[in-house]
């Protein structure tokens, strides 16, 4: 029984120029000799018979049952012109590793010049496989050595090309990944586009090669969706028999771009080849997409296929591909004006500009631009996706659109989200999950432009103090990111946290200034700019703030007022004086030599951790170490009565039980005088910390 792979002529038609009668006429010159008869086992096909069924399976377009009958005869007659049959089925089946492998041992091995022709095929191989420089050569060879005119121009072309590829480097921001194994089968997929949040394409959705016996069941080709998913899409679900009709295959799907639209192929095939090709619309209704009908004005007595909805002279039109006669190649970009739903006017070559003498596929269209892949220009591979723009009257150049989307495969149906950043290709380029070989079946990929992020983390800190070794963090603050670029600045965010880190992403190309703030304490400023980043980076800044002290005010201080000294602090469970602590103290030693007869009281406090009676002792320490530093600085002993409170005079929130930070319960350990005897009140000019509750 035949064996069919249903390759990409549903979807699209690989042969170059008139490659057809190419390969028919190598095939006859190889296959002209006469087999001698070997003896043979009777249980075992002989030569001649495997080779009658290899002709009858290519024939039918059955390649894998072709090229199994024919190895067989190589196995049993070893002859040069079968093996040359079979590296050619390979490259038609696009196993290109075995193609390659095939025309080698045959090319290189020519003493005879019996395989010339085939150098041509042999850098074929060589090309699909990303193997320039070596397919290069060989197509040099062929100019100087092949005699088919045609190929010899097309060698040109296939040079240029290695030569794109050979010099071609993948953007770093660019990621292309396969779509996965739920929504890509062994068999080929095509044409993926997405539409209100599900993702639409057609498929064989098989398995296995398909083998049409009377027994193969429901075989064709369909319209699938698959909803995406936390880890790529879910399993595909097939549409109704609305839209997949039975008995044809159903291909080429795309949506217009309101959503409204549904535009797709209907196929019939013969010996694996496309007999009849009819494009297609179906409406979506509130009960979702309603009965396909044939679009009126498109179709023809001609293969029609790839519909893509677009926009020319301020009109809709529907491009689409086809192999109308009188065409510049093998399968043409066209465009037909719409007149009304469903209805369109004459087809309209798009011209030179795009269309080649080989073929041209997958138009998309978008905002001015259309994408299509082509391989009668200089391409990585076979099929490269190109890029044209509509200026209003004419179509630009052509542009290649680099490695990552193009490959040294096959690469088509190219569509793009509507911010240009992201989009889905086919390819056949090596996959997880081909039929036979790693590049024979065509798979979906997803591609994506990294937008380039500059991930800030600022982080806030408050200045350390004498004996801190380093400057620790500071919670509560707000942080303010101002974008600079521009003469009036914009503000980018603001942040207000308990925590010390704030996370900020910002842009490429731009200048900011950060600053932060928090009450009684000065602001800090940094900024920095992102010109010149060309890939996602992460970037720490540093704000540190300072206390904020006020200007000293003239106090008058009234006998027993407590008068808090903010320097005289101390180490958590330590009575020794810091650093920090003198300019305190030598104020007290100044203030008490401007008034000679005064007597105070000099009182030490802690916080409330510990224990209350080991805080009265320690506090007393502390108060006795101050008075001790008073004296040698020339104070009368008796003229200072030290005072040890512990925590029996905690001034904000953080008693017994409450939970606080170093810096509110550092707020009670402290060291305050009054007066006594003497001056019933002094002018002072002192700032006296406020406490944090």
């Amino acid at each position: 029984m035949p064996t069919i792979l249903i390759q990409a002529q549903i979807t699209n038609h690989y042969i170059f120029l008139d490659m057809k009668k190419l390969l028919l006429l190598i095939t006859i010159v190889l296959l002209g000799g006469i087999y001698a008869a070997q003896a043979q086992p009777l249980n075992r096909s002989t030569p001649e018979a495997n080779l009658k069924s290899a002709k009858e399976a290519k024939a039918a377009g059955n390649l894998y049952a072709a090229l199994e009958k024919y190895e067989d005869v190589y196995d049993d007659t070893k002859e040069k012109t079968v093996a040359a049959e079979i590296a050619m089925l390979n490259y038609q089946l696009r196993d290109y590793e075995r193609a390659e492998r095939g025309f080698s041992r045959l090319v290189l091995r020519d003493r005879k010049a019996e395989f010339t022709e085939l150098k041509y095929w042999y850098a074929m191989s060589l090309k699909m496989q990303g193997k320039y420089p070596e397919a290069i050569d060989m197509y040099k060879q062929y100019l100087s050595d092949g005699a088919v005119d045609s190929l010899k121009v097309i060698s040109k072309l296939e040079i240029e090309g290695c030569e794109v590829g050979r010099k071609a480097k993948q953007p770093e921001n660019l990621k292309v990944d396969n779509l996965g194994r739920k929504v890509n089968s062994p068999q080929t997929e095509s044409s993926p586009v997405y539409s209100a949040g599900a993702l639409y394409y057609t498929s064989l959705n098989a398995k296995e090669v398909i083998t049409v016996d009377g027994k193969e069941g429901d075989w064709y080709s369909k319209i699938y969706t698959a909803a995406p998913g936390t880890e790529g899409y879910g399993d595909p679900t097939a549409l109704g028999t609305q839209i997949n009709r039975e008995g044809w295959h159903q291909g080429n799907v795309s949506i217009s771009a309101d959503g409204t639209t549904m535009f797709f192929t209907r196929v019939q095939l013969e010996a694996n080849v496309i007999t009849e090709s009819k494009i297609y619309f179906s409406m979506k209704g509130p009960d979702g997409w309603g009965a396909a009908a044939e679009v009126v004005g498109v179709n023809g007595s001609y293969i029609a296929k790839h519909p893509c909805e677009g926009e020319l002279f301020g009109e809709k039109v529907l491009f689409f591909v086809a192999d109308i006669p009188g065409g510049k190649g093998g399968y043409d970009i066209y465009y037909s004006p719409k007149k009304k739903d469903g209805v369109y006017g004459i087809p309209v070559n798009l011209g030179d500009v795009i269309n080649t003498s080989g073929e041209e596929a997958s138009p998309f269209y978008d905002d001015g631009n259309l994408y299509f892949s082509s391989n009668g220009r200089p391409t990585m591979g076979g099929l490269d996706v190109f890029q044209t723009q509509w200026n209003g009257s004419v179509w630009s150049a052509p542009v290649n659109l680099g490695a990552g989307i193009n490959s040294a495969q096959d690469d088509q149906f190219y569509t793009r989200a509507n911010d240009g950043m992201s989009g889905f290709l086919v390819s056949n380029r090596p996959g997880p999950n081909n039929l036979k070989s790693k590049t024979c079946c065509d798979d979906m990929y997803g591609w994506e432009i990294e937008r380039v992020k500059v991930e800030l983390l600022a982080k806030t800190f408050r200045l350390r103090r004498k004996g801190e070794k380093e400057n620790p963090p500071l919670t509560g603050c707000t942080v303010t990111v101002l974008d600079v670029t521009d003469p009036n600045p914009a503000n980018v965010d603001q942040k207000t946290s308990q925590a010390a880190d704030f996370p900020f992403t910002l842009l490429p190309d731009k200048s900011y200034m950060v600053i932060a703030n928090n009450t009684g304490y000065q602001p800090d400023t940094v900024t920095f700019n992102t010109v010149g980043v060309k890939k996602s980076v992460q970037i720490e800044k540093r704000l540190t703030l300072r206390l904020e002290r006020k200007a000293p005010e003239v106090r008058i201080v009234k006998k027993d007022e407590p008068i808090r000294l903010n320097s005289i602090y101390y180490d958590f469970n330590d009575d020794k004086i810091l650093p920090d602590a003198e300019k305190d103290l030598q104020f007290l030693v100044d203030l008490m030599n401007k008034y000679p007869d005064m007597k105070i009281e000099l009182s030490s406090h802690t916080d409330s951790r510990g224990i209350d009676e080991y805080n009265v002792k320690l506090s007393q320490r502390r108060a006795n170490s101050a008075k001790e530093w008073l004296v040698t600085h020339g104070i009368a002993e008796s003229r200072i009565v030290p005072v040890g409170y512990g925590e029996k005079q905690i001034l904000n929130r953080c008693v017994n039980g409450v939970e606080c930070t170093d810096d509110e319960h550092r707020f009670n350990r402290r060291t305050e005088f009054k007066i006594l005897e003497g001056p019933t009140s002094i002018t002072i000019e002192y700032e006296e910390e406020v406490p944090k509750n």
